[in-house]
């Protein structure tokens, strides 16, 4: 369930319940970032998803990803909206880490906004 929930996705109360995931007591930040860095050296390319650029006329899809192109090298690329300015529709960027626990807590912190809620289930310090 941890993985579905990283991905973005949303578990709801009652599958939580039949999975015996209720109530749950907090996770901290720490365990979360370990479990992350764990799938990120498993070997796994991309993370949450595959890494596809806005194209002219298609929708943006804002939020972060992690491409594992070694084991020691990880690029987080990043793309957003800007619908109020009339010359730039989208704003992206990238950036290389050496470690796979470094770029989960950049990923954890900038799209996912942790500490805090993740799908109703509390991450603290």
């Amino acid at each position: 369930m941890l993985t579905i929930l990283l991905r973005g996705g949303h578990v709801n109360m009652p599958d939580r319940i039949a999975r015996g995931l209720w109530p749950h007591p907090p996770l901290t930040l720490d365990a979360v970032t370990d479990f992350l860095t764990a799938i990120l050296e498993s070997g796994e390319r991309w993370f949450p998803r595959q890494w596809e650029p806005t194209r002219p006329g298609e929708s943006i899809n804002e939020g972060g990803v992690i491409e594992r192109q070694a084991a020691d090298r990880y690029v987080y690329r990043s793309q957003v909206a800007h619908p109020l300015s009339p010359t730039t529709l989208s704003r992206s960027g990238e950036r290389v880490f050496s470690d796979a626990r470094e770029v989960a807590a950049h990923y954890l912190q900038w799209d996912l906004h942790l500490p805090g809620s993740l799908d109703g289930w509390r991450v603290v310090e």
